[in-house]
Order: C-alpha cells, then structure tokens, then sequence
C-alpha cells in the first residue's frame, strides 16, 4: 500500500491542479459569453478526448509499463495548457483557442487514468481492492473539495492564467511522484508484457471481455446512464450559484458541496468489506436523492447541501463498480478493459456536456422566466429567473439517478455474475 499511497498522492495533486484551472475557466467563459453553453463546451473538449482515446490507452497500459503511460500523460499535458494560457492574454478569451487547448491537454492526459486504475491492481491485494479505491476517490475529490475554494480566493489575486500556470506546476509534481514507484518496479515491467503477448494490439479485446460477461455488460449499461446524471450537475452547478453568489463565495459553497467525497472516501475506506452491488446501489440511489432536492430549496447553501449529499454518496458507488470489474476481469486484461468502460460509461458525461448547456438556455430557462410556459405551475415550485432551469434539469436527472439504483437492486445477482 506504500506504493500505493505515492501513485494516490501524485493524482491528489494532479486533481487539485485540475480543478483550479477549470473552476477559472468556467468563470472566465460565463463573464465572457454569458451562457450555460459555453462552460459546457469546455468542459466537454476537456473531456471528449480522455473518453474516446480510453481503449487505445487502456492497450498501450497493458502492452507497455503502466507508470510509463502516466508520466508521459501528465507531462504532456502541459502542452495544452500552454494553448490555454496563451489564449486567456486576450482581453475577450477566444472560446475555440480555450477548446483547442483543452483538447490538447487531454488527449495526452487520456493516457493515465487506465494506466492508474490497473496499476492498482498491481499494487495491491484483492483484499485491499476497496480499500484502494476508496483512496483513489479521496484524491480524485481534490479537484472538488479544496480547487473550488482556493480558486475562488486566488482568481481575484492571479487570474485565471495564474491558476493555469499553477496546474502545469502540478502535473510536474505528479510525475516525479509515478518516477518514484517506477523505478521502484522496474523489474516488474518484463514480467507483465510477457504475459501479454498476443492481443495486445487488438482494440477490441476489452470490448469482448465485456460483452461476454453478462455483470460487466448490465453494469456498463447502468453506470453510463448514472454518468449522464451527474455529468448534468458537474454542468450546471455554476450557472446555478452565480445568479445568487459572487465567486469567491461560489469557490466557498462548492468547497463546502464537495467535502461529501471526503466522508463518502473515508467511508469506503472503513466499509471495506461491504458487499459492491450494496456499495453501488446505496451510492447511486443517495445521489439521485441529493440530486432531485436541489431544485426545491431556496438559497445558495440550499444547493452547497444537497451537493455534499451527493458528492458523499458518489464514492460509494465508485468503489463498487470499480470491485465488481476487478473480481472478474483478468490482471492482464484490465488496462484494456478499463479503457473500454470508460469509453462506453463516459458517453453519458459527453451526451451531458453537449445537451445540458443547450437545453437549459433554449428551453427550460424561457419556459421558467417570469411570464414563461412554466412560470407559474413547476416555477411555483423550483423558482423563477436566472439558474432555475439548471436547477429543474438537475432535479430531473435525479430522478433518472434513482431509477437506475433500483435497477442496481434488481439485477444484483445478474451483475456479480461472471460469465
């Protein structure tokens, strides 16, 4: 687990990084452009690429040294965030550079998350499986639990392109971190890809683990509908809070949002022995519960706790997805594997990222602004004027978040089936 603690301890900082940069980005473009659309459209070519290079990352990990994969992910990440700095020196921030440079940014960073997740695997014994995850979860909170805050209080001190020069000093620390175990392994490396030879070029090798386990393919089906809803919240969130709070107390109540994922990880962490279908059902149906109330209270910390029931219930749901791939996915398989989950239950935070901008400022915002369709029937309800059609569109896909908890329920002996 020492091994372990440094790899969690490099995506703790690398995660903070992160977060800084898209907290400033996300206010820099809603300053700028005014709408839901434009956050969205840099968070999904942010996201996009990590997405759709998955499997492709997932086979390099499995063919090639896995903290390898990582080191060049994270370094060459700051690439991107070269084009981004560049691009924020304008008085009026090109939206399209902003994009570019994000793109950038991730299609080299798409490398590390397979390479992470399988190197776990490595490093640990199955019973110390949701103990790790629970780990990973903590650190990947950072980017919610402390980002928000302290860029909220630094923007106003270094701009956003401070907080962009702040993550590639990040990603440098990341990298020295995943050199250390590295090195540490090296004589791990020779073993593994000589196991491997054979399909390691095929693309299609996760995709037919998947499709012939019945668990894994009814838990990708459900957690690509469970990402849709929460990439919807992770949206949205802003355009909710900044009609109502100025930024630095937006950084404030997401902060406060999102140290639900510290006590969701440390829950993990001590419930290491609880069931993974319990786990995932629990968590996904807590979220949708969270989730469904943010439109019906008023107030900005109203929001802040909802948000940290939500963000306490996701780690839940994580680590149980992330057991039940373990405990049926060969070691030599996973990287690969991984990176076709990610591919397939990551399209809903893509469908998210595209729709949910659009959606709430052409249809749910109109329809519940004073003397709106709306205004007087659900607006009664969740509210009139600026944010509330992010708030309904929130509540909404609550909703869809519990339905699929109850079909977790349903399907449990389907899902830890492993053929």
């Amino acid at each position: 687990m020492r091994r372990v603690g440094l790899l969690v301890l490099g995506s703790f900082i690398n995660s903070l990084g992160t977060g800084l940069t898209a907290f400033g980005l996300a206010i820099v473009m809603l300053r700028t452009y005014g709408t839901a659309s434009s956050v969205s459209a840099v968070q999904m070519s942010s996201f996009a690429p990590i997405v759709l290079l998955a499997p492709l990352a997932g086979i390099l990990a499995d063919r090639y040294d896995r903290r390898l994969m990582m080191i060049i992910g994270d370094a060459g990440s700051v690439l991107g965030l070269g084009i981004i700095l560049i691009a924020l020196y304008s008085p009026r921030p090109s939206l399209a550079w902003v994009c570019a440079g994000a793109v950038a940014s991730s299609c080299l960073a798409a490398l590390t998350e397979p390479a992470l997740k399988a190197s776990v695997t490595d490093l640990v014994t199955e019973e110390d499986y949701v103990r790790a995850s629970g780990l990973l979860q903590l650190a990947s909170a950072a980017k919610y639990l402390l980002a928000p805050a302290a860029a909220g209080f630094l923007m106003p001190i270094i701009s956003a392109r401070g907080l962009v020069l702040l993550d590639a000093s990040t990603c440098i620390v990341t990298v020295l971190c995943t050199i250390t175990v590295r090195r540490a392994l090296a004589a791990e490396a020779p073993q593994r890809t000589a196991v491997q030879q054979g399909d390691d070029h095929d693309v299609m090798a996760g995709w037919r683990t998947i499709m012939s386990s019945p668990g894994l393919r009814t838990l990708v089906t459900l957690m690509t509908l469970a990402t849709l809803a929460i990439g919807v919240m992770q949206v949205l969130i802003k355009p909710i809070l900044l009609p109502i709070a100025s930024t630095s107390m937006v950084g404030v109540f997401e902060t406060v949002a999102a140290t639900g994922l510290l006590v969701g990880a440390a829950l993990v962490t001590v419930r290491k022995n609880a069931q993974p279908t319990t786990l995932l059902a629990a968590g996904l149906a807590g979220t949708g519960a969270a989730m469904v109330l943010v439109p019906l209270g008023p107030g900005a910390w109203w929001v802040a706790a909802c948000g940290f029931l939500t963000f306490a219930c996701l780690p839940l749901s994580q680590a149980g997805a992330e057991v039940l791939v373990r405990t049926q996915v060969d070691n030599t398989r996973q990287a690969r594997t991984w990176g076709t989950i990610s591919l397939v239950t990551q399209m809903g935070y893509l469908v998210a990222y595209l729709c949910s901008g659009v959606l709430v400022d052409h249809v749910l915002q109109p329809l519940l602004e004073p003397g709106g369709s709306l205004s007087t029937s659900v607006g009664a309800v969740v509210g009139i004027g600026p944010g509330r059609g992010a708030a309904l569109l929130v509540g909404l896909m609550g909703a869809v978040m519990a339905l699929v908890a109850l079909a977790v329920r349903l399907q449990r002996r389907r899902i830890t089936s492993p053929r």
